[in-house]
């Protein structure tokens, strides 16, 4: 509190940038510690005060006390925090830990089945990088591909090229209806790779092989129910 202006005004004092509120609470303060002793006359609610420099000195200490106070419940809510951290609690919420576990498992899963980079793929199509980044970057957004960024590199999974290293072109629509959805990176890349209810068991990709209408079926369903 130091933003502060005291002014005379005929027969009593004028302070200007503090609430009345923090006026009355700093005087009960200054009361309760017996600290100082200020000469005022109550008005109202609010007491009138005839001291220039005895209200200076209360705002001052005032403010002083708000700043313990502060200070206080920080090192309250430190020592508390090194209470938790010392005894092993965890701050955060089971049900999040639990996901994070789950959604670390899958993406693991994922990182350990066949992928591309930019320079694996440029070297297997014997292409420049720069010419294999905007080749990607075309069939990507004609659904033909999809990509995921990890760890400051884009992958390109496996299976969605055949044995001529071209885009499975069963995959085409399946991916555009999941996009619609807005089922996307790895999210997309789980569900096509993982055994779904809506093919009775079976895995999107593998299953687009022999029925692809049926397994766009499946994801057009699949996306319907993750836009809602």
């Amino acid at each position: 509190m130091t933003d502060y202006d005291i002014a005379e005004v005929d027969d009593g004092l004028e302070v200007r940038g503090v609430t009345r509120g923090e006026l009355t609470q700093a005087l009960q303060l200054i009361s309760f510690l017996g600290a100082t002793v200020i000469e005022y006359e109550p008005i109202g609610s609010l007491p009138e005060l005839r001291d220039p420099s005895r209200v200076r000195e209360f705002l001052g200490l005032y403010g002083a006390i708000r700043t313990l106070q502060s200070e206080h419940v920080e090192a309250s809510r430190e020592d508390l925090l090194r209470a938790l951290m010392g005894h092993g609690v965890s701050l955060t919420p089971a049900a999040t830990l639990s996901q994070a576990k789950r959604l670390a498992t899958q993406r693991n899963a994922l990182l350990a089945t066949p992928f591309h980079t930019y320079a694996s793929l440029s070297e297997q199509r014997h292409s420049s990088e720069s010419t294999t980044r905007t080749w990607v970057a075309r069939s990507r957004q004609a659904h033909k591909l999809f990509t995921v960024d990890h760890d400051g590199r884009t992958l390109i999974p496996a299976f969605q090229f055949d044995e001529h290293l071209k885009p499975r072109t069963e995959l085409a629509p399946i991916l555009a209806a999941l996009a619609q959805g807005g089922v996307r990176d790895w999210s997309l890349w789980t569900w096509l790779t993982s055994p779904t209810s809506f093919l009775s068991g079976e895995v999107p990709e593998r299953f687009a092989t022999t029925d692809p209408a049926r397994a766009l079926r499946a994801a057009q369903r699949f996306a319907a129910g993750a836009a809602d």
